[in-house]
């Protein structure tokens, strides 16, 4: 059995006559190339599909068409951004990639309908997603006539299949809302005509074929399983794929007594594209439900189901078993392009300038244990008696944020003006906000080589979920629980003892909620989808901050050891955010992506996006 962790590169390579056939009947009429005769070619679907060898290869390659969240080379799915990463757009980092798409399209605010391209952080055509939808529909078309592929089995793959197609409309949900439904592949002299539909249809529909899928997969892989089908759908993760749908669904960008773009009449609006049309308290009582019973089934599964990452006595390194080694206990949905990556061009653009964390996110780290950090600190340049701000806080600062002080490459990271991080160049460096990111790329060393996956989705996720929808269903105390055990796996302590003076509204609980995502989530593409989700306008707008560090000197003039100075500046302006002199530009539009100007033109008249 071939493992399913190799390269998909490998993979299709080794399979190339069966993706020439996938190739010809590859793209819908949705999206920019439309369907042409297809050449002569020796290898037909009934070739692929009358061998079971064949007919499994052509799942996997469906597999590859998953969103991957890492630059990957020069390809066309790692230019997403043009190298660069849309957490870079949230208040938690910032992008001093010049010429990737932040700088040049949405930090100017020149983003719009006319310059959706393959670098936008989601082509609604060239992100692979419609391709990715055909292959899983020609599977769940053509498996069945498969030779030497017991029945059991192929339930299973199809069930995966299907969760392939449920990924690819999650994913495009979260960008634009309610979608054209597609229900089978098209040949390729077929012309679609498939009406937009509205944002409740559409979660229906994700939601939908994730149960279905369930029914056929097994809740969790096996032992010996992990080791050669790491990756493989399984029961867990479609039930949590179907959790965080319904809570993106719950949160009041859809689900409002008003939608979120008033400026105008919207067809988008009307049409109900992009709102319910009012607000449904119930929905968060349907994530509620689905958690439960997500529990319920991993604590009574057989083969002892997900559990977070908590093995071993060294807290960093049980997060960075969490969200980076492939295999983990928690991993529900995990992506990859290759077997593992070298410390190359691309892999040092995720890991450097494109997000750099900016000062409100490092504050967002608590004491180690469990209290939070006092940022009044950065109201002086010198602190007497001196204490160390990066010292003894949240494991996770450490493995996600390069802060000085903090062991790196055999010797201490020197994030200080002149400092072998930091350099001496005022703007544009991997470190100018003070600190610099390490979470994916680690010390270079450690992660070059490694078997490099994407953490799509991981259990944490489903905690965190759980908690935000019982605090929203009036059920604060039960919620508690649920955060808690995911900040005890970095030894924090629990909420009510780490802030015993708070009174915990239901607004005070969900901000820490959120938070706990941010710190739990970095570079995890997790942040965005949480603003964009409760319309949180205010973190658009607020003007972010750095550090600028330098060593301190003593009345003679000479370097004190260990100790160090911290100014805090005022990062550039974003278009969205509030200007020096009260300029604000910033729009609701922004929350979802703008449907490229030649969609909209096609015969199927794809209703643009409210306000674009």
């Amino acid at each position: 059995m071939k493992k399913f962790n190799y390269s998909i590169k490998k993979i299709a390579l080794f399979f190339i006559a069966a993706i020439t056939l996938a190739s010809c009947v590859d793209e819908f009429t949705i999206g920019d190339s439309h369907l042409q005769k297809p050449p002569g070619v020796d290898i037909t679907i009934d070739t692929v599909f009358n061998n079971a060898d064949f007919a499994q290869r052509f799942l996997w390659n469906a597999y590859s068409t998953l969103f991957y969240g890492m630059p990957w080379e020069w390809s066309t799915r790692g230019r997403a951004m043009n190298m660069g990463n849309f957490e870079a757009m949230t208040d938690n980092w910032q992008s001093y990639l010049s010429w990737d798409y932040n700088n040049r399209n949405i930090y100017p605010g020149k983003y719009g309908a006319t310059e959706e391209s393959m670098d936008s952080k989601y082509h609604y055509s060239l992100e692979g997603s419609w391709s990715g939808i055909r292959k899983a529909y020609l599977f769940l078309e053509n498996i069945g006539r498969t030779p030497g592929i017991d029945d059991a089995t192929k339930k299973r793959l199809k069930a995966e299949a299907k969760m392939i197609i449920a990924c690819h409309y999650s994913d495009m949900y979260r960008h634009f809302g309610g979608l054209p439904l597609v229900r089978s592949s098209y040949n390729p002299y077929d012309v679609p005509n498939i009406d937009r539909s509205t944002a409740k249809e559409t979660l229906k529909f994700i939601v939908d074929i994730c149960d279905d899928a369930a029914k056929d997969l097994p809740w969790a892989l096996s032992v010996d399983e992990r080791a050669t089908w790491d990756g493989r759908f399984t029961a867990a993760a479609a039930k949590g794929l179907k959790i965080r749908m319904l809570l993106f669904g719950a949160s009041p960008l859809f689900n409002d007594t008003e939608p979120y773009y008033t400026e105008t009449a919207s067809e988008s609006n009307t049409g109900f594209y992009t709102w319910y049309g009012g607000k449904d308290e119930s929905m968060w009582q349907d994530v509620v439900d689905a958690c439960s019973e997500f529990f319920a089934i991993n604590e009574l599964d057989a083969t002892g189901g997900y559990r977070l990452a908590m093995d071993g006595d060294d807290y960093r390194l049980r997060f960075r078993t969490a969200y980076f080694e492939r295999g983990n206990p928690e991993m529900l949905i995990s992506t990859r392009v290759e077997y593992s990556h070298s410390y190359d061009e691309a892999f040092n653009y995720f890991i450097g300038p494109s997000a750099v964390p900016v000062l409100e996110y490092l504050d967002l780290f608590p004491k180690a244990d469990g209290t939070p950090f006092d940022n009044s600190v950065w109201n002086d340049s010198v602190i007497d008696p001196y204490v160390d701000p990066w010292a003894n806080r949240d494991p996770r600062l450490y493995e996600t944020c390069i802060v000085n002080g903090m062991p790196y490459q055999d010797r201490t990271a020197e994030t200080w003006i002149g400092g072998r991080e930091r350099g001496i160049a005022m703007d544009w460096s991997s470190y100018f906000t003070g600190a610099g990111t390490y979470k994916f790329g680690l010390d270079k060393k450690l992660a070059s080589g490694k078997p490099a996956h994407w953490p799509y989705l991981r259990l944490a996720e489903i905690y965190l979920s759980f908690a935000e929808a019982l605090n929203e269903t009036g059920k604060t105390e039960e919620a508690f629980y649920w955060i808690d055990e995911v900040r005890k796996r970095v030894n924090l302590q629990g909420l009510k003892d780490s802030y015993p003076n708070v009174v915990w509204t239901k607004e005070r609980f969900r901000e820490e909620v959120l938070n706990e995502r941010s710190r739990e989530f970095g570079r995890e593409l997790v942040r965005w989808f949480d603003q964009v989700r409760w319309k949180r306008a205010g973190d658009f707008k607020k003007r972010l901050h750095g550090l600028r560090i330098e060593r301190m000197k003593d009345a003679n003039g000479n370097i004190v050891a260990g100790k160090y100075k911290h100014f805090k500046f005022t990062l550039s302006k974003r278009y969205w955010q509030d200007g020096d002199n009260g300029e604000n530009f910033f729009s609701p539009k922004w929350y979802l992506s703008a449907f490229p100007i030649t969609e909209t033109y096609k015969d199927y008249k794809l209703p643009q996006n409210p306000g674009w």
